[in-house]
């Protein structure tokens, strides 16, 4: 890559770094959390910012009723095209919905303070992509490389959920349809797979007139003893795929009984079971769904329902993948002076939704050197300014070397 071109890169984000934290403070003092699931504040935000700098910004509403189905206000995805020549369609997917800001902060969670260079806030990691994906993007345009292709931003609200009515939707309705896609990372590492995700719905409940009663909390209690057995074994289940570990499964509802002394004839719980890319996640859900089926039918008197409340399929490496992976981990390397890998990320991602689609897609975005270290999804949620702008430069680069004319 040339190197004159990293130098205007360089100055080019230096030079705007204040936008940069300017934006992402702003995104973060705009609630957008899911549940309510009203995004339209920071999706409003988002798209001024984006024609503040520049770019034509296309809003595209998803329809109320599929909103409403999914227990949400109002979702507008944002799409952004910049073509430098003829040549590949790169898309940059990142989302700026959170979830609830939970308990133990002890910063502001809507305040978006900074100090000693580093920004505390819900999204601080999981809105910085739109800030790193816009001025990779502006750098990009305005240092003027010959490229041959197009980049366009995928920015979406759906981010919490599953991600079918942000990238899922917006590719199902033929609205983009890119030959590549780069989508959040939070860390350092360069992600071509990711963990998908399983969740069941199950209902245990007593026959009607059954003598003696039964009871619809000790047949729960079997079934989460025969579930939490299964958990204890996850850990010996490695993944080949470096940075993804073990399975996970998690028992994270339960609701049942109406007051202290009598039992219960109905209790609900649901589960998530977190899937890794060496596994078959049919297999996984027939295994669990057999396994639970089996434990219940031991209790007399009882009725035992399960349902699926969705499924993610884990992100697997797509043919032509490794291409875009290598040209962001050549620039990150020497952007973040430290030797920085092509991994598996061991979370569910809704950039799966390209790679279920056939396009190559790879993970990276502002991130510490583990998503951990940043608090993600967690109190006090934080980011080091720096790694924005350093991101952004690895974003800008990886892309120009990437969308290089061939010869």
């Amino acid at each position: 890559m040339d190197e004159s071109l990293k130098s205007r890169i360089h100055d080019y984000l230096v030079a705007g770094r204040a936008g940069q934290f300017q934006f992402l403070k702003e995104l973060v003092r705009t609630p957008s959390q899911i549940p309510p699931g009203d995004a339209a504040a920071v999706a409003e935000l988002t798209a001024r910012t984006l024609k503040s700098l520049g770019f034509g910004v296309e809003r595209h509403p998803v329809p109320k009723e599929l909103v409403r189905e999914r227990g949400l206000s109002a979702i507008t995805n944002l799409v952004v095209r910049h073509q430098f020549a003829s040549g590949p369609v790169v898309a940059l997917n990142a989302h700026g919905d959170t979830g609830p800001a939970g308990d133990g902060w002890t910063a502001d969670p809507l305040g978006g303070e900074i100090k000693d260079g580093v920004l505390y806030g819900l999204g601080a990691l999981t809105k910085a992509d739109l800030v790193v994906y816009t001025h990779a993007l502006a750098a990009l345009r305005d240092t003027r490389p010959d490229l041959s292709g197009t980049v366009e931003l995928h920015f979406t609200f759906d981010g919490e959920g599953d991600g079918q009515l942000g990238p899922g939707w917006l590719l199902g309705e033929g609205i983009v349809n890119p030959d590549y896609a780069v989508g959040s990372g939070y860390a350092y590492g360069i992600g071509t797979s990711a963990m998908g995700d399983l969740q069941l719905r199950v209902e245990i409940e007593t026959m009607a007139a059954q003598e003696p009663p039964a009871d619809a909390m000790e047949t729960t209690a079997r079934v989460l003893n025969a579930l939490y057995g299964v958990r204890e074994n996850l850990s010996q289940i490695r993944s080949e795929i470096p940075g993804i570990g073990s399975p996970e499964l998690v028992i994270g509802e339960i609701e049942g009984g109406t007051r202290p002394d009598a039992a219960p004839s109905r209790v609900v719980f649901a589960l998530d079971r977190r899937l890794i890319p060496d596994e078959d996640p049919a297999a996984v859900e027939t295994g669990l769904t057999n396994l639970i089926a089996a434990t219940a039918s031991a209790s007399k008197g009882i009725v035992c329902r399960i349902g699926r409340l969705g499924l993610s399929a884990p992100m697997k490496p797509e043919p032509g993948t490794d291409k875009l992976a290598q040209a962001l981990e050549r620039q990150a390397t020497e952007v973040m002076d430290r030797p920085i890998r092509v991994c598996g990320v061991p979370y569910d991602t809704n950039s799966r939704h390209y790679a279920a689609w056939g396009i190559p897609t790879v993970l990276y975005g502002a991130g510490p050197a583990t998503r951990n270290d940043g608090h993600a999804g967690a109190a006090d949620e934080r980011l080091m300014l720096d790694d924005l702008r350093k991101a952004t430069e690895v974003a800008a680069r990886g892309l120009a070397e990437f969308l290089a004319p061939a010869g």
